[in-house]
């Protein structure tokens, strides 16, 4: 059976639909079939389901908007940390010794134990989690890795004699002196969770990669144009050269511009793709639609569509990361719990729909240890965080 492409995190989310019976019939036939495809999901599903099936027990809240209340607190990010207080989730009862799973058409029954919750013990969340850094692997051309973090090298050779190396900053260079300038070389860098790295290629384009991100790109740009391919997230600051676009691609988008800053948002596990434009110009096109962006504006696609949703947007909400700082406004807690897992390497479990839609506006430093933004989010919506390894659950205790 040909092994199914689809996100952990999707996965999760098809089983609490099903455990709160708003399972679409796609969704039912997609967890089924990855169900089958191999006995340890079984048990991954008894697991989550257990997990949410006990959430029913949490009080139900109702639903809360503070708009703007996140910036009456987010001043205290200068201000020294105190000791968390965000609370440990007792450890996994065992299951069950058999867990039967009954197939049947767009139905599952399964066996499972209770778990329990502790919101209330203090627990050093440092233990299970730390800032994220400055860190990724390349590829080289002949497949050799090299991990950026760990590696002391400050340079190497490609192929093609082309030098690559690390600053004093932890920046990758690439220098635009090979003299094998008809041959195309790639290298490839990957960004993990609760990492970040920056380059500049050959050309002098300085990128910018958030965590879980890749980029693949010539180790020098040989053609009428310059192209790489992104998965992820990625800041661009392009070397102007009007006599050679700058292309990124990513899924069915592609980005095209000559000299200027933008930001592109295109996970694998997320539904749409968003470019984000500083200044300068950039004409994107996608399944044969096109739009040009102007500076102050942000073009959304949904994959598989063609349809640009363009609006005028606070740019530093989209591009502030890689300063050093989240911002937020309006945005759901899903959302900002999104962003966190990726930086933290963690996983956040919601025990009811609605805290999904908790709303923030205010910021967050990088910097800072994830319990003291949680608890920060403690101090101003009726919300607590329990912790089990390193999953978050948000519930509330009865």
């Amino acid at each position: 059976m040909k092994k199914m492409h689809i996100s952990q995190e999707h996965i999760i989310e098809l089983i609490q639909e099903y455990q709160q019976g708003r399972i679409s019939d796609s969704g039912a036939q997609k967890l089924q079939e990855w169900l089958k495809e191999d006995e340890a999901n079984a048990e991954e599903f008894a697991k989550y389901l257990a997990l949410f099936k006990e959430s029913d027990a949490l009080s139900k809240l109702d639903q809360i908007r503070k708009e703007n209340a996140w910036l009456n607190i987010s001043k205290s990010l200068s201000k020294p940390e105190k000791r968390s207080k965000v609370r440990k989730l007792h450890t996994w009862l065992p299951y069950a010794a058999a867990v039967v799973v009954l197939f049947t058409v767009g139905y599952f029954m399964i066996e499972q134990v209770r778990n329990d919750y502790d919101f209330e013990k203090d627990y050093n969340f440092a233990e299970i989690s730390s800032i994220g850094t400055k860190k990724a692997v390349l590829t080289l051309e002949n497949g050799q890795k090299v991990n950026l973090e760990e590696s002391d090298k400050e340079l190497i050779t490609e192929a093609d004699g082309t030098l690559i190396q690390k600053n004093a900053d932890s920046e990758l260079i690439y220098d635009n002196a090979s003299s094998a300038k008809d041959r195309v070389i790639y290298n490839q860098i990957e960004i993990p969770r609760g990492g970040e790295y920056s380059l500049v290629l050959a050309d002098g384009t300085k990128v910018w990669l958030n965590s879980e991100s890749s980029l693949r790109y010539p180790v020098q740009f040989v053609g009428n144009k310059r192209k790489v391919e992104l998965t992820g997230e990625a800041y661009f600051e392009v070397t102007h050269n009007p006599s050679k676009p700058f292309v990124i691609a990513s899924h069915d988008t592609e980005v095209k511009v000559l000299g200027t800053s933008f930001n592109i948002s295109a996970y694998d596990d997320e539904e749409h793709i968003s470019t984000t434009l500083v200044e300068g110009s950039v004409e994107l096109s996608c399944l044969g639609n096109k739009e040009l962006l102007k500076p102050g504006f942000q073009a959304t696609v949904k994959k598989g569509d063609n349809r640009f949703k363009v609006e005028k947007v606070n740019t530093a909400l989209y591009t502030s990361w890689k300063d050093g700082v989240f911002r937020y406004k309006d945005q759901s807690l899903e959302e900002i719990c999104h962003q966190l897992s990726r930086w933290y390497n963690v996983e956040f479990f919601f025990t009811d729909y609605k805290y999904r839609e908790y709303r923030f506006t205010g910021a967050a430093k990088k910097d800072k240890s994830l319990d003291f933004t949680l608890e920060m989010i403690e101090k101003i919506a009726d919300v607590k965080f329990a912790i089990k390894d390193d999953k978050i659950i948000v519930g509330k205790p009865e």
